[in-house]
């Protein structure tokens, strides 16, 4: 590939070397069509109708099966292959413009009204443009004043630069096994993850035991509550209309920021005067910050000390319990907590409830052993998904750099 400095109209930046000369910009409607998807009913729903693709079956750019919908009917469009599947209208405007390329033994399947095809000759070189930035600003621009949607007369005006029919075959193979590379990846995450959530059952269900370092058993396990093997702290908001409770260098986290299985830095911060002039409390490295309000049992371990809103009802594990082993089974029994919530204007889980939930507890050197094994999956899963990061990053320079 060449790497052009300036960027010159209708040429990219980034281009395969026997090629040169201007792109030709042309309409999508002068080069395909649009297909209008079918409408239905609640009452035409069947499970041994037709399979209609909606848009929670595009997921990353690909068709997924996990949500389907059957319909009885027999006049429907069918897609074929090599067909662009777009998301035209949708409760969230975000997902307005999300596609798929349909495959050989995907052919034959209706698509809903929500949904669009676009069909013409050039599509595998088409839906790469259709994961550039400038086709996402061009679907944003043409959304409906009152509702999240794209109609295909606006879609027939999307303006495409076009290079010579060798050049977009050569640029849509490079970028499509770009795109295996990341299938492949993130499927090696998605089975991991499996692996580790099977795994991780056997061992609370005591199916798969560790031995000691001279390989003898490990004492049975004993039945607790909870709130014997840990301090259970709640948290708090100081005051909002103060600003001299705030941008201190409090670590103060709320449920949202609960996505991964460490925290370290928050969104927000208060300051000493915000901590003392509110029921946040200082949690000590190591707390397993749980959230406990609407959404209930995301977990992570904090990784210094910090304060977190009174969604949260925080475990400070003690000397006989390892705060890994129970993120752990937290994860797993999720349920548990969720099914002693109560609330009439949003689930939330009480202190004295946590306190009550017995676990099974092995000593401490199997709680260390087990949390170490369960670490090392955790820490395969990352490196992977950083991986995968990395991936989908010099995909998107790609994609800027290859388009016009």
């Amino acid at each position: 590939m060449t790497n052009k400095k300036l960027k010159v109209d209708n040429v990219p930046n980034l281009r395969f070397p026997e090629f040169e000369g201007e792109w030709e910009s042309k309409k999508l409607g002068e080069i395909g069509e649009i297909v209008n998807g079918l409408t239905y009913s609640p009452n035409d729903i069947a499970e041994n109708g037709v399979l209609v693709l909606r848009s929670s079956n595009v997921q990353n750019r690909s068709l997924a099966f996990e949500d389907n919908v059957y319909v009885r009917t027999d006049i429907y469009n069918p897609v074929q292959e090599s067909d662009i599947l777009i998301c035209v209208r949708n409760g969230s405007k975000n997902l307005i413009g999300k596609n798929a390329l349909i495959n050989k033994e995907n052919e034959g399947i209706a698509f809903g009204a929500f949904m669009s095809i676009y069909r013409s000759v050039f599509n595998k070189f088409l839906f790469h443009w259709f994961d550039t930035r400038e086709y996402k600003e061009v679907v944003h621009k043409n959304l409906g004043a009152t509702i999240n949607s794209i109609n295909g007369s606006d879609l027939k005006l999307f303006k495409v630069p076009f290079p010579s029919v060798e050049e977009q075959q050569k640029i849509a193979s490079f970028l499509s096994l770009i795109d295996e590379r990341i299938q492949t990846q993130s499927k090696i995450i998605k089975e991991l993850n499996v692996l580790k959530s099977a795994i991780t059952k056997k061992i609370f269900l005591q199916e798969f035991r560790f031995k000691d370092g001279n390989g003898n058993e490990f004492p049975e396990w004993l039945i607790k509550k909870i709130g014997n093997v840990c301090s259970i702290i709640g948290g708090g908001t100081p005051e909002t209309g103060k600003p001299e409770y705030w941008n201190g260098n409090i670590q103060w986290f709320t449920p949202t920021e609960i996505k991964s299985k460490f925290v370290s830095k928050s969104e927000r911060k208060i300051s000493e005067s915000g901590l003392k002039n509110s029921s946040a409390k200082i949690l000590p490295k190591g707390s397993l910050l749980l959230t406990t309000r609407a959404t209930i049992g995301e977990v992570a371990i904090a990784l210094s000390e910090c304060t977190t809103n009174q969604g949260f009802q925080s475990l400070v594990v003690n000397k006989n319990c390892n705060n890994i082993f129970l993120y752990n089974w937290l994860q797993l029994n999720k349920f548990e907590l969720e099914k002693r919530a109560n609330g009439s204007t949003f689930p939330e889980i009480s202190k004295s409830e946590i306190e009550k939930i017995e676990i099974s507890l092995p000593n401490m050197d199997e709680q260390t052993k087990i949390a170490n094994f369960l670490s090392s999956i955790d820490s395969k899963i990352e490196i992977e998904t950083q991986l995968l990061q990395k991936l989908e990053e010099q995909k998107k320079f790609l994609l800027q750099q290859m388009f016009v």
